[in-house]
């Protein structure tokens, strides 16, 4: 191969913004790699907790303790507080908008309050209609899965607590300082998401604490051939090749 017929005409400017460009590439493609990463290790955690069994939270000494019971399956026996509905606004699912019904759980033999999440229902056609929220009477067991509040979604700039009625409220996130104060009750710092569901006319929307971890090598994948791109683009421009015929 014959270098002499090249010839490299690459500019200071240019080559500056090629180099600043192409790093940054590179380096946001092993960012999603390392997230991606990040997200197999939670969830094969998560799978690991869930391959434990179900455990009774009635007789669980410290109900308290997150850490040691986030992504378990969980069976525990007590009474809905149905006066206490609560609407978590703003929960899209499957690209829709929608809202969970949340319920109070007070735990037997304890006077602890979990929160439940009973499920997710696609909104309303108007914001003023209520949802016809069931009541389940009489104490019950119930099974589920213990997770960490589901992220806020849009914020509205309402108040954080709108009371709908005398059995309804509805707030744009989860503030256990802010219910037991509103309800005066001892909220856990968790909740329960039903598995099975009791309500028919609603959907589960549990996930997996990390979910997406092939999108996030597709995010790779996409910033490395932008990296490779640029760097053609950048060669076949910077380079001549001159004819000695």
């Amino acid at each position: 191969m014959n270098l002499n017929k090249y010839q490299f005409n690459f500019k200071l400017i240019p080559t500056a913004v090629f180099l600043i460009f192409f790093i940054a590439f590179i380096s946001l493609g092993f960012w999603q790699l390392e997230r991606a990463e990040e997200k197999e290790i939670l969830n094969d955690a998560y799978s690991l907790r869930q391959s434990d069994g179900s455990i009774n939270l009635n007789i669980l000494d410290n109900l308290s303790d997150s850490s040691n019971l986030l992504w378990k399956k969980a069976v525990l026996k007590g009474v809905f507080k149905n006066e206490q509905n609560i609407i978590l606004d703003n929960q899209i699912y499957k690209g829709k908008a929608g809202f969970n019904i949340i319920t109070p759980f007070k735990i037997e033999g304890s006077d602890l309050t979990v929160l439940v999440n009973r499920g997710w229902h696609r909104n309303l056609n108007l914001r003023s209609l209520i949802p016809d929220i069931k009541s389940i009477p009489d104490q019950i067991e119930i099974k589920g899965n213990i997770v960490k509040f589901p992220v806020s979604g849009i914020s509205l700039g309402e108040k954080k607590h709108e009371v709908i009625n005398s059995n309804i409220s509805r707030v744009q996130g989860i503030d256990t300082e802010n219910f037991n104060n509103f309800y005066s009750s001892n909220f856990l710092p968790y909740m329960i998401y039903l598995e099975p569901l009791l309500d028919r006319d609603y959907e589960s929307n549990f996930k997996l604490p990390a979910p997406g971890s092939d999108k996030n090598y597709g995010y790779s994948f996409q910033w490395f051939a932008f990296a490779l791109t640029l760097l053609i683009i950048f060669f076949r421009l910077g380079i001549k090749i001159h004819d000695d015929k």
